[in-house]
């Protein structure tokens, strides 16, 4: 096509979403053709973290069948999609830090069941390629980074928008049992068959009678408690807001999880340690607030506080859910490491820890499960790909709590909802802090894409 000096002239060519057109005299630009757009849909980096939030904590419930008694929750493939709609729309990058990580990490996962195959151990015969294929998928999920830093506040807005939505349905849970309403779990109102609430403890009572607040979506109170947690200390590391805290706490409480309380003992120690003098005023300031709330609610609330306080007893009481989460998995490690002392170095094998032949019940947390199954060096590199990310001072905060949630409060290395909710809001947000220096600097180091391409690219 002719045109006339410095006119358009046309497309000469199409590179994916765009077309090469001529401004004459040897110059070309890059265009966005209209049709691209409207057949590939944007999705930013805000919109992919409330598509993880929600698919994750509203639909934590929900399962695929995958064969007998397995299930794979709704948040894998959904979390996946919507991570692959972000890379190839650019709003999502992948960490090349992260990903020699795991790489690494897939490294010993294969080391860990050539070692149990050659060598294997009689108390531990079970291993599962399945199980280490799809926790070294979910694992992977980390990877995943902002392509551009997003404002620190408007992300954890975000993420306590949500929390608090969760925590209003699961008061309101609660506050409608009084009138005969119990929604406390899914069974009997939709198919059993994609769901997932026999694996968990979903409707558990108090000693008085009445059941202890899940949230309504999400699978157990404990999880409510420990999202609970999560809410307050972002609420008190950016927003301080009255009325939100009082939502939040009351969800704590009425879930009467330790979990959760367990989530923010790990807050007030860890920004006192890391934090220097600030740190340490408010890790003072959070133990006082929580004291005056307890206090309150103790006066209030008598029959739910002194539930709370009758689990102490759990952990040394076998049989209970305190005992199984907190004690069983160091006696379970102990003694399979003492039965194979080149296993604390090798593992025992993918899965393996599953079905270990020890005359007790048992549970397994996270850490001991991966250190059990791939050995010390998978350990080191599963926490590896957690911290390895740069942190907004106050998202670092967030790191030793959302760490514990995730390592000492069940076993969630394979639970997607809980996994990808972690992740999103320590490794993969690339956020930008409230400080115009260094949101200028983060500018002139990463320009965004589309300004440069509305601006042309000078080609001769």
């Amino acid at each position: 096509m002719a045109s006339a000096k410095g006119e358009f002239a046309g497309p000469l060519s199409v590179v994916g979403a765009y077309s090469v057109v001529s401004l004459g005299d040897g110059w070309t630009t890059l265009r966005e053709r209209p049709e691209a757009a409207t057949r590939n849909p944007r999705l930013s980096a805000y919109g992919f973290a409330l598509g993880i939030l929600l698919v994750s904590l509203v639909l934590q419930r929900f399962a695929f069948p995958a064969g007998g008694t397995l299930k794979i929750s709704f948040a894998t493939p959904l979390g996946f999609g919507l991570a692959l709609w972000g890379l190839t729309n650019g709003s999502l990058v992948l960490d090349r830090r992260r990903m020699g990580l795991m790489l690494g990490l897939g490294g010993v996962a294969l080391l860990a069941y050539g070692s149990q195959s050659n060598m294997p151990l009689a108390i531990a015969p079970r291993t599962s390629v399945v199980s280490c294929l799809y926790w070294l998928a979910v694992t992977g999920f980390a990877v995943l980074r902002f392509a551009e830093p997003m404002d620190e506040t408007r992300f954890f807005s975000l993420v306590n928008r949500v929390f608090v939505w969760i925590a209003v349905a699961g008061v309101l849970q609660f506050a409608a049992q009084l009138v005969g309403i119990k929604l406390f779990a899914f069974a009997g109102m939709l198919p059993r068959s994609i769901l997932i609430e026999e694996q968990f403890h979903v409707a558990a009572p108090f000693a008085f009678g009445l059941m202890r607040a899940n949230g309504f979506f999400l699978v157990e109170p404990s999880t409510y408690a420990q999202f609970m947690a999560a809410g307050i200390i972002i609420e008190i590391l950016y927003f301080r807001r009255y009325l939100v805290l009082g939502i939040l706490f009351t969800g704590l409480f009425l879930s009467a999880s330790g979990t959760g309380w367990l989530v923010l003992g790990a807050f007030i120690v860890g920004v006192a340690l890391t934090n220097g003098k600030a740190g340490i005023i408010l890790s003072l300031v959070t133990a006082a607030l929580i004291a005056v709330i307890f206090v309150a609610l103790t006066i209030f609330l008598p029959n739910v506080v002194e539930g709370l306080s009758s689990r102490l007893h759990e952990f040394s009481l076998p049989g209970t859910s305190g005992y199984e989460r907190f004690i069983t998995p160091f006696m379970l490690a102990t003694d399979v490491f003492s039965y194979s002392p080149l296993a604390i170095l090798t593992g025992i094998g993918p899965g393996a820890s599953v079905d270990v032949q020890v005359p007790y019940v048992y549970g397994v947390n996270a850490p001991i499960k991966i250190i059990m199954e791939y050995g010390t060096f998978g350990l080191l590199l599963y926490l590896m790909v957690m911290i390895t990310a740069t942190r907004t001072s106050r998202q670092r905060a967030l790191v030793i709590p959302m760490m514990c949630l995730l390592l000492f409060s069940g076993g969630n290395q394979l639970f997607s909802p809980i996994l990808f909710p972690v992740f999103l809001i320590i490794t993969i947000a690339n956020l930008a802090p409230n400080n115009p220096t260094n949101i200028e600097i983060s500018a002139r180091t990463a320009p965004p894409a589309k300004k440069s391409i509305e601006n042309g690219l000078a080609t001769s």
